[in-house]
C-alpha cells in the first residue's frame, strides 16, 4: 500500500550515451593545486565548497586528530586573491562541518554535527548549523539527531539542510520537515536552484543488507518522491533547470569480482536515468560531488581506487552537454576529493578534499580557472 501523501513522479529508466576519456571536450583550463592556510595541519579534510561568485567562496571541513583531542571545525574563505582561515567556534567536545552554502557576503550556512558527553551517558551526536553574518560564524541549534550532510542557502529567510530528515530555515529557526520516503532513509545532499525547485537525495534499505538511492523534489508547495534506478547509491545532487538535474554516486558491483564504478544520474523533467561515463580501470572509483554551471558545463569529483599505496587518486569528470569525459587532475600527495563547486556566472571551478599521503591528511583545494 502506498503511504498517504506519497506522490510518485515517474519510473526511472537507464539510458546510455557515448563517453570518452581524456581531456577532449572539457572546459578550458587545467586543474591546479592552490595554496591554503595551515597547509601542514595533519588529519584535516575539507568536505564541502561553495563558490557563489569569483570573489566569494567558502570551504569547510574538520581536523580530526587520532587522539582524544576534540575534532575541530574549519572554514576557509576566498575573496578573489587567496584563501584565508576564518575561525569557527568549537561546540561540545567536537564539531564537524560537512556542508556549506551562501546567498550573499553576509549570509552563509555551514552544517554538520556536534558531539557532547552528558554525565552518565555515551557520546551524543546532534546536528549543528553555523551562520555567517559577514563578520563571524554563530552556532544555531537544529532539531533532530545525527549529522547534517548538506545545505542550500536561498536567502536570509529560506535555507534547506539534510541529514536524518529535511530541515528548513524560515528566517527565525530551523525546523524538521516531513517528506515522502521509500522507507528508513538518510539524506546525503540537497540542491536548491530556486524556492520552487529543490532536490534532496539519499539512500534507504528496501530489504536487509541492500541499499538503494532515492530523490525527493520540492516545487514550492509540496515534496514528492522521484524514484531512481536500482543498483546504485547517490551522494550529491545539482540542478540546472526544472528539466535538467544531476545526481552522482556509485554503481554497486553486480558481483564480488566486479569493481565499483561512478554513477551519473540525470533528471529530464520526467524521470531519473543513468547516463554512461568512462569506465574507471583497476579497482574502479566513485563520485562524491557534482556541480553545474550550465547544461553543458557540469563537474563531478571523487576518488579513483588504487590497489597499491597510496590507494587513492583524484577522479574528476566533465559533462559538455553530450558526454562525460574524465579529466586529469594533479596526483601529488594522493588527493582524495570530496566536493566541487562550479557556480553559474563564475569562472572558477573549485574542488576540495584532503591529501591522503601528506602529513598525513593535509587540506586540499584544487582550482580550474
Amino acid at each position: 500500500m502506498r503511504p498517504r501523501g506519497l506522490t510518485l513522479i515517474a519510473t526511472a529508466t537507464i539510458v546510455a550515451v557515448v563517453a570518452t576519456t581524456g581531456a577532449a571536450n572539457a572546459a578550458a583550463g587545467a586543474w591546479s593545486q592552490v595554496p591554503v592556510p595551515n597547509a601542514d595541519v595533519q588529519f584535516t579534510s575539507l568536505q564541502s565548497v561553495d563558490g557563489r561568485t569569483d570573489t566569494d567562496a567558502w570551504a569547510v571541513g574538520y581536523v580530526q586528530p587520532p587522539t582524544a583531542t576534540p575534532t575541530y571545525p574549519i572554514s576557509l574563505h576566498w575573496t578573489g586573491t587567496a584563501w584565508a582561515n576564518v575561525p569557527v567556534p568549537l561546540q561540545g567536545i567536537g564539531t564537524t562541518l560537512w556542508g556549506v552554502s551562501g546567498s550573499a557576503t553576509n549570509d552563509a550556512w555551514a552544517v554538520g554535527s556536534v558531539s557532547t558527553h552528558p554525565p552518565g551517558y555515551h557520546i551524543v551526536v546532534s546536528p549543528i548549523a553555523m551562520h555567517w553574518d559577514g563578520n563571524a560564524w554563530t552556532p544555531v541549534s537544529v532539531p533532530g539527531a545525527g549529522t547534517l550532510y548538506g545545505v542550500a542557502d536561498l536567502g536570509p529567510g529560506n535555507a534547506w539542510a539534510v541529514g536524518d530528515t529535511v530541515k528548513h530555515w524560515d528566517g527565525t529557526a530551523w525546523n524538521s520537515v516531513a517528506t515522502p520516503s521509500p522507507g528508513a532513509s538518510l539524506f546525503t545532499a540537497i540542491a536548491a536552484r530556486s524556492a520552487n525547485d529543490v532536490w534532496a537525495v539519499g539512500s534507504y534499505s528496501p530489504r536487509r543488507h541492500v541499499t538503494a538511492a532515492f530523490a525527493v523534489h520540492f516545487d514550492g508547495s509540496a515534496w514528492t518522491l522521484a524514484p531512481m534506478p536500482a543498483g546504485l547509491r547517490v551522494w550529491s545532487v545539482t540542478s540546472v533547470s526544472a528539466t535538467d538535474a544531476w545526481a552522482v554516486g556509485q554503481i554497486d558491483p553486480p558481483t564480488v569480482q566486479a569493481t565499483i564504478q561512478p554513477a551519473m544520474v540525470h533528471w529530464n523533467g520526467t524521470a531519473w536515468s543513468v547516463v554512461a561515463g568512462p569506465a574507471i580501470p583497476g579497482n574502479g572509483g566513485y563520485l562524491r560531488g557534482v556541480s553545474a554551471r550550465s547544461s553543458n558545463d557540469v563537474w563531478a569529483v571523487g576518488p579513483q581506487l588504487l590497489s597499491d599505496s597510496p590507494y587513492v587518486a583524484p577522479l574528476t569528470e566533465h559533462w559538455n552537454g553530450t558526454q562525460w569525459t574524465q579529466v586529469a587532475a594533479p596526483s601529488a600527495g594522493a588527493p582524495d576529493i570530496w566536493a566541487v563547486s562550479a557556480g553559474p556566472g563564475t569562472t572558477h571551478t573549485w574542488a576540495v578534499g584532503t591529501q591522503a599521503s601528506v602529513a598525513p591528511g593535509a587540506p586540499l583545494v584544487l582550482e580550474r580557472h
